[in-house]
């Protein structure tokens, strides 16, 4: 079994700043202010947006979306974060700008707006998840969700037949996890990768440790340090993936719900309606297609 240390060598061979692609200067100023909301300026915020007018314009029209449903137009950035707050805002800067570094790939079975449809539903059910059990920060496991399948693309570009090799398995069917090709072929993961990308893109500790223990929900479960962000992520990696017609791994999904929700597994339902609800009018906002079966279609199914 390949060492921490190893795989963290095997990783910063592959993933070189040649191929890694720098995070933009004005992203990269947002997403490094202080978790604690206490702690940070609404002008902190703001001022990197207004001096990035791409990005300002990108956050304008998030905000004046029908998600929000403001009456009155929001006219600056300024008014749109007290609005809504900064963290909504620094999640839809730190989604437009990785969504901007991953290479828009395709091989045999592998369509990376299907991974992006799978990661924003990941996302919704993870924030929903923490405001159903009223802990740890909803916003933190929404990106933490978004962004746990970012190393894919990347790692498809840098070894296109090998990493391709192993996608092609999981679609026919070889290992209902990912991981267990990755981790039998390479030694590692494409968490392991997305940790390292975090790290290298200097985003968020906390945020780059959730990415990278999303694989890992046993350990998460029978640790005695509440980890709640982690486990709603952890989690949300066994819902359906919008290229299958089946829910491979539905069973495990509802043994860990019952750990983390003992007898409420009728909600489950509820919270699926809700992020097909809600994923129509995010998606539209940052331009996701709409995936061929709703969540909500798995359960009554089954």
């Amino acid at each position: 079994m390949s060492t921490p240390s190893a795989i963290h060598e095997e990783l910063r061979k592959i993933l070189t700043i040649e191929h890694l692609p720098a995070m933009p200067h004005s992203a990269l100023t947002v997403l490094q202010l202080d978790n604690d909301l206490s702690k940070v300026n609404i002008n902190d915020l703001v001022r990197p947006i207004e001096a990035d007018p791409a990005l300002a314009a990108q956050v304008l029209k998030f905000l004046n979306s029908s998600y929000f449903g403001f009456q009155s137009a929001i006219s600056n950035v300024k008014q749109g974060v007290a609005l809504v707050g900064i963290r909504i805002v620094k999640n839809f800067v730190l989604w437009k700008a990785v969504f901007s570094l991953i290479p828009k790939s395709m091989s045999g079975a592998f369509d990376v707006a299907m991974l992006w449809q799978d990661s924003l539903r990941r996302a919704m059910f993870a924030r929903f998840m923490l405001l159903e059990i009223k802990k740890g920060d909803a916003e933190m496991a929404f990106a933490g969700a978004l962004l746990q399948d970012m190393a894919i693309p990347l790692l498809l570009k840098i070894k296109k037949a090998e990493y391709g090799a192993v996608l092609d398995q999981l679609a026919k069917g070889k290992a209902s996890r990912l991981s267990e090709l990755e981790k039998s072929t390479f030694g590692w993961t494409h968490a392991d990768a997305g940790g390292f990308m975090g790290a290298a893109w200097k985003l968020p500790q906390q945020l780059t440790g959730i990415i990278e223990s999303h694989l890992r929900i046993d350990e998460l479960l029978d640790e005695s340090e509440e980890q709640a962000e982690k486990i709603a992520v952890a989690l949300s990696a066994f819902l359906p993936i919008a290229a299958n017609d089946s829910w491979l791994e539905q069973e495990l999904f509802q043994k860990y719900f019952s750990k983390v929700f003992p007898g409420k597994e009728r909600i489950i339902k509820t919270m699926f309606d809700r992020v097909d609800r809600e994923f129509d009018q995010y998606a539209q906002i940052i331009q996701i297609p709409k995936p061929k079966r709703t969540l909500s279609s798995y359960i009554e199914e089954s």
